[in-house]
């Protein structure tokens, strides 16, 4: 049987020293967590379990959906670059929680909703061959559920945003990893955003488990 293949473009939480583009910024590994070797990452652990190949990480520190925030414009999930090292029979998009939740000119509502129904339309449009995941936010700890920004909106309507359009869109498949609590103190999160070394297992349980694999 051929090894199934994989890409994934995300966000810090997907980072590692090494792994992904080297002009890209990095999360791990970072004194104080102990996510200290690439064979701690969810996408590590996800190849482990599974026997898929990993062919291209493109994972970049802090980048939105959207074409906003302090970071280069192209760090945006939007950015062609990023969009064209991408392959694989599967690809998965996992990002959203900077455009809500970073302390830098968190962006609105509408402008998130309208640059993610356009990132699924351009990644279906451009992968045919491939099968499309999308993923909503981890919980973060760090704020509540319910918390809005200077914006006026949650992680709450982070998720819901992120599902409806999935759900619009023929071939998008949705990974619904908001769905999963996530408490402060239970040893998942770094930060209140960034996963442990268990926060990377079950990560990757999820990943697994919203693959079908």
């Amino acid at each position: 049987m051929k090894t199934k293949t994989f890409s994934i473009l995300a966000d810090s939480i997907s980072t590692f020293a090494g792994y992904v583009p080297e002009e890209h910024e990095l999360f791990y590994p970072r004194e104080g967590v102990d996510v200290t070797q690439v064979e701690h990452t969810w996408w590590y652990l996800l190849q482990e379990r599974t026997g898929l190949k990993l062919l291209m990480n493109e994972s970049y520190s802090g980048s939105r959906i959207s074409r906003t925030g302090v970071r280069p414009l192209s760090s945006s999930f939007l950015d062609e670059k990023r969009q064209q090292r991408l392959a694989g029979d599967i690809i998965i998009v996992f990002g959203g929680t900077n455009d809500w939740g970073q302390a830098e000119e968190p962006t609105t509502i509408e402008v998130f909703q309208e640059a993610y129904e356009t990132l699924v339309c351009d990644m279906l449009t451009r992968y045919k061959e491939s099968t499309m995941y999308f993923c909503t936010p981890l919980q973060r700890t760090d704020r509540a559920l319910d918390e809005e920004n200077i914006h006026h909106w949650s992680q709450l309507d982070l998720a819901r945003s992120i599902k409806e359009i999935v759900a619009r869109h023929e071939g998008a498949h949705l990974i619904d990893l908001a769905s999963y609590p996530i408490k402060a103190g239970d040893g998942l999160l770094a930060d209140g955003l960034h996963p442990t070394k268990k926060g990377m297992e079950v990560l990757a349980s999820l990943m697994q488990k919203g693959l079908g694999l």
